[in-house]
């Protein structure tokens, strides 16, 4: 006997299968228990997810196409590039340098997604097929024809179909809005470029300014050894003074945990070069004060220097760009929620049924040709509208804009004004080291006299030798800054003759 449920049943027993599923799902979010966060911090990822992990890395880098060429290029640091030169950590830098590599892919991505953009708004053409077993029971009728009662036939569809869009503004200003992000992930890349070219300047830079600086101290170093020597010989003929050893000692101590840092200053400069270069750098060539460059905050004014940076950094723009991209956006948006939609379509569909309700088979094929408007009158998507996120999205595009532009103009009027007072610096601190040179060469002249002693030359040497020590500082911390300049300019440092 056949139980058929009352059909005032049914709305509740879907509620009841609903609150069910509901249930389920939050269950599901909420297994991360303590027990189970204290086990990955103790014992990690399981093995075996792990395992199969890295296998699939292994296939995915592996593989003979455009994704495994990548590890020959950026997979492994490779040797020294030439002698340490800056030309030659640049060159490596460009590359392979990673993050230039990813930002090229940008590029690729950003044509890929224009490309689909173009796409949708090309014919779209399917083909369906479709194979369906039906089974059909003539419950209760007042026609005759349908005093079969049953039928059990298969039915096979072949439908193709070909939709054109004529006028689709939305599309239109997706186009658009694409082809301004490829021209985004172009300045992008330039930006990236600038980047790591500064940053391998400045580490280039920074690296040389330990090296000198950890030669001058060792050199001072050696210095304060000989007084130390002199006074032991006058402590030795009774006439020293111990306290002066002391302090000589302690001062020669201090110098040499300075040069531990400057000497660790420069291993750490290194290591961030073999980063942005790929290439493992053991030793870097010296790099000498350009001619050319010094009082370069002369020929430039701070307004021009600003003038020019905000018309060719990258990073400005970027961010007009990105204001451009909003407005695009919002065009989209405002077209997708209001404007009329008109498209042409055909369709050609073949059905063969083997069997019928009526008891005959049928082979059928029709021909379909038509043109639909679509106008949005309310919540045509039924997603709200796009158009309210999207104008408060050309807003934050014009604050991002106007505040990177702000940025750039103050970071350029500081380093100009840097530029001055290390010009200054360079100045006294030159003037210093001849007048140290000089006393030095006089103190030279006494001792050959016997007016003096070799304890009074080695301290005239230390001062001589500290005056030029922060003098090569300040002419590095002046190319630093100079290049900076450059760098906020929008110049590419690697076509500067370095």
């Amino acid at each position: 006997m056949k139980f058929d449920a009352p059909k005032s049943l049914v709305p509740f027993a879907g509620i009841f299968v609903l609150i069910l599923g509901v249930s389920g799902c939050e269950n599901a979010t909420t297994k991360a228990s303590g027990e189970r966060l204290d086990g990955l911090l103790a014992t990690g990822l399981d093995a075996a997810a792990a395992e199969r992990a890295q296998t699939r890395l292994a296939s995915t880098l592996g593989r003979d196409n455009a994704t495994g060429a990548l590890s020959d290029q950026y997979a492994s640091i490779s040797e020294t590039t030439g002698s340490g030169q800056l030309s030659a950590l640049l060159s490596s830098a460009l590359e392979r340098n990673t993050r230039i590599g990813t930002a090229a892919q940008q590029i690729n991505r950003a044509d890929a997604e224009r490309l689909n953009a173009i796409f949708g708004y090309l014919p779209q053409i399917n083909v369906t097929f479709s194979r369906d077993q039906i089974t059909q029971r003539v419950i209760e009728t007042d026609n005759a024809v349908f005093e079969l009662g049953e039928a059990k036939y298969p039915v096979t569809t072949i439908q193709a179909r070909i939709d054109q869009p004529i006028l689709d503004l939305s599309r239109i200003f997706g186009i658009q809005h694409a082809t301004n992000a490829r021209s985004i992930s172009e300045v992008e890349y330039i930006r990236t470029v600038r980047d790591v070219v500064y940053e391998v300047f400045d580490a280039y830079l920074v690296a040389n300014q330990a090296k000198a600086r950890s030669g001058a101290l060792r050199q001072r170093m050696g210095f304060l050894a000989r007084q130390i020597n002199s006074q032991d010989a006058l402590n030795d003929s009774g006439i020293g003074d111990v306290i002066e050893v002391s302090s000589l000692r302690s001062e020669r101590s201090s110098i040499a945990s300075e040069e531990a840092l400057e000497s660790a200053r420069y291993i750490e400069a290194l290591g961030d070069l073999a980063l942005l270069t790929g290439a493992s750098v053991s030793e870097i060539a010296p790099l000498r004060f350009p001619q050319g460059i010094g009082q370069s905050e002369r020929r430039i004014s701070a307004d021009q220097a600003v003038a020019t940076g905000l018309e060719q950094n990258p990073v400005v723009m970027a961010a007009a760009l990105g204001v451009v991209g909003a407005e695009l956006d919002r065009r989209r948006a405002l077209a997708a929620d209001f404007a009329p939609v008109l498209a042409a379509y055909a369709m050609l569909e073949r059905e063969d049924r083997a069997n019928s309700r009526f008891g005959g088979g049928s082979l059928t094929e029709d021909t379909t040709v038509g043109v639909r408007l679509t106008i949005p009158i309310f919540n045509g998507r039924g997603r709200g509208y796009e158009t309210l996120p999207a104008t408060v999205g050309v807003r934050a595009g014009a604050l991002d804009y106007y505040a990177r532009r702000r940025q750039v103009e103050t970071q350029i009027r500081a380093t100009h004004a840097r530029l001055t007072e290390l010009s200054r610096a360079m100045g006294q601190s030159s003037n210093a080291a001849r007048q140290s040179a000089r006393a030095l060469g006089s103190e030279r002249d006494r001792l050959a006299t016997g007016q003096s002693a070799d304890l009074a030359v080695a301290a005239r040497e230390i001062r001589l030798s500290v005056a030029r020590e922060r003098n090569a500082f300040y002419q590095t911390e002046y190319l630093r800054t100079w290049a900076r300049l450059q760098y906020l300019m929008g110049a590419d440092l690697s076509k500067q003759g370095f």
